[in-house]
């Protein structure tokens, strides 16, 4: 069994994401050409509707319907962008919850990709979090620097914003995702490289095996090269990090083009067949840690248990 907690998927993509980029994001039927390739069963949806990515906006009807489409492959999470048609200190938890108990309902298992650039510490980012703790939703999120050209959560070095909502909120699950979360494994991380993908040996110090370490709601979205590269960049350090973390990591992959080709899995399979990492390992990583975590109820076969 294996699971993908990060993919883009759409009925049929037609909006080039960016200038330069070849493609659109993948169709369904590209997205389950991969996962068989590569032998994933289930892959999460992620919808992108922040005014900041500049993915295709996707309306939860059309998740639900790709979704209904191919039973059985794919997993819906909704989008939510924490700023309302309200005035910003007007915005109540309530607010959340009118969309967000629809969405469960609906079948939705988490939140996410969320996008939005704007600090952790403002009020509508809180009042959304304070719902989805309630409401027992996990948030995967995309962060990003004050002075990152592009999108995601604000925040600074050292990840102080995201510690306030890990703090705030004790039972939020969070998967982290993006170059400016996988890029905090390091002591001597430098502005710089922050939105990047730092190379080298990890030094001691580092702002991720303190949060892991005291914060039992944040959890790792592997996904894309920011996850593959800090794991990887100081294989030892990433070995120690995947053996102490086993039960808060999860395989990802972030396909958002056919010409993608991440290596996770061929990766973590190596490493299982040379005894790097044991089995039970591999396996919370690659479906255990998400099927509990979004209570999939799946059991080996991929069946309903």
């Amino acid at each position: 069994m294996i699971i993908d907690v990060h993919a883009h998927v759409y009925m049929d993509p037609r909006i080039r994401p960016y200038p330069g980029a070849a493609t659109a994001f993948m169709s369904a039927e590209q997205q389950i050409e991969v996962m068989d390739r590569l032998g994933v069963d289930k892959a999460v949806i992620l919808p992108l509707n922040s005014a900041e990515c500049p993915a295709e906006t996707q309306s939860i009807g059309e998740v639900l319907h790709v979704c209904a489409k191919y039973p059985g492959r794919f997993i819906p999470f909704c989008h939510i962008d924490p700023r309302l048609a309200k005035h910003p200190l007007e915005i109540n938890s309530e607010d959340f919850d009118f969309l967000l108990e629809q969405y469960k309902t609906l079948g939705c298992k988490g939140i996410g990709e969320l996008t939005a650039r704007i600090p952790w510490t403002s009020h509508p980012m809180l009042t959304l979090l304070e719902s989805a703790a309630r409401l027992r939703l996990p948030v995967t999120f995309h962060t990003i620097t004050p002075d990152g050209n592009s999108y995601g959560v604000i925040d600074e070095i050292g990840l102080p914003g995201l510690e306030h909502v890990l703090d705030r909120f004790p039972n939020l699950v969070m998967f982290g995702h993006s170059q400016a979360f996988w890029s905090e494994m390091s002591g001597d991380l430098s502005p710089k490289e922050k939105n990047g993908y730092p190379k080298g040996p990890v030094t001691p110090g580092g702002t991720l095996p303190r949060l892991f370490q005291k914060y039992p709601g944040l959890h790792g979205d592997i996904s894309a090269g920011s996850g593959f590269n800090a794991l990887t960049r100081d294989p030892g350090f990433g070995l120690d990090f995947m053996n102490e973390f086993q039960d808060r990591l999860m395989l990802g992959l972030d396909f958002c083009s056919p010409s993608n080709d991440p290596q996770h899995v061929q990766w973590l399979t190596r490493l299982r067949d040379e005894g790097q990492i044991e089995s039970s390992v591999f396996e919370k990583i690659m479906w255990r840690n998400a099927n509990r975590l979004l209570g999939l109820g799946l059991t080996e076969d991929g069946a309903s248990a």
